[in-house]
């Protein structure tokens, strides 16, 4: 033991610490699906950080952004589909008018239901893959430019664990999720060294993503899961934060947030 030094978990601590507070202070943030249960804890996380953030909605917001507005609040929410590709390319194209840049990318838009495979129907099949993977891709692709001109940029994918274990609300959600992983690891390749690139996979949450889904099936899959209770989207988010800002040398990979369901 050195004498006159602080232990290793002290500097640990002071080093987290200051990349957070550092790392989120004036950075320019978009969350796309910053309405829903994990994406609204993201946003409330960045923000007490003194990050700047654009909200992604389907369901609100304007067509255009008010750069003095975002710039006086710190905060702007943007329509966007990102099952349209044209509709995207518009959100990025606005999001990036207030300062010429993006630093963090956070993609935790989706949607999906319960329901066993004879009763998924081709809509349905193809609404899961746009709004879980296609549309990661398309809004990555249309954010790499700006990110690039970014400070430490990164994206950050919120997964689902159901990738690993081929359990969800349906096979085709599975597979969703699964592109995005394995689109994580090409993309973590391609856009290096400018930008990162780290997902993050929870379990099942108690929140209304997956539509059909009962009070039963949330208690069962807390029975199935080693600490024995559902994950936290604050935990989620806190997953989030810490990838993007505390994990510097990580990228390419996906870190399970899920309570140990994956195991």
């Amino acid at each position: 033991m050195i004498t006159g030094r602080p232990d290793s978990q002290t500097v640990l601590s002071q080093t987290a610490l200051s990349a957070l507070s550092d790392g989120f202070r004036e950075a320019v943030a978009v969350v796309v699906g910053g309405r829903g249960g994990i994406g609204s804890q993201v946003v409330r996380q960045m923000r007490e950080l003194g990050a700047r953030v654009i909200v992604g909605s389907s369901s609100s917001g304007e067509e255009t952004l008010d750069t003095e507005a975002f710039k006086r609040d710190g905060h702007a929410v943007l329509k966007v589909d990102i099952r349209a590709p044209r509709s995207v390319r518009r959100f990025a194209q606005e999001a990036a008018r207030a300062e010429g840049r993006v630093d963090i990318l956070v993609n935790t838009a989706g949607s999906s239901v319960q329901a066993q495979l004879d009763q998924l129907t081709d809509d349905m099949i193809d609404d899961v893959f746009r709004s879980n993977s296609i549309g990661v891709l398309t809004t990555i692709r249309e954010f790499a430019p700006f990110l690039k001109k970014g400070r430490d940029p990164v994206i950050v994918n919120v997964g689902s664990v159901a990738a690993k274990t081929g359990g969800g609300s349906n096979i085709a959600y599975v597979g969703a999720k699964a592109a995005v992983d394995a689109m994580s690891v090409g993309l973590a390749k391609t856009l290096a060294p400018e930008i990162r690139i780290v997902g993050v996979a929870p379990s099942a949450l108690e929140t209304g993503f997956a539509k059909g889904r009962g009070e039963d099936f949330l208690r069962r899959t807390a029975e199935a899961t080693p600490l024995n209770r559902l994950t936290q989207t604050s935990e989620v988010a806190s997953a989030v934060l810490v990838a993007a800002r505390v994990l510097t040398a990580t990228t390419g990979v996906t870190i399970a947030v899920d309570g140990g369901r994956h195991l």
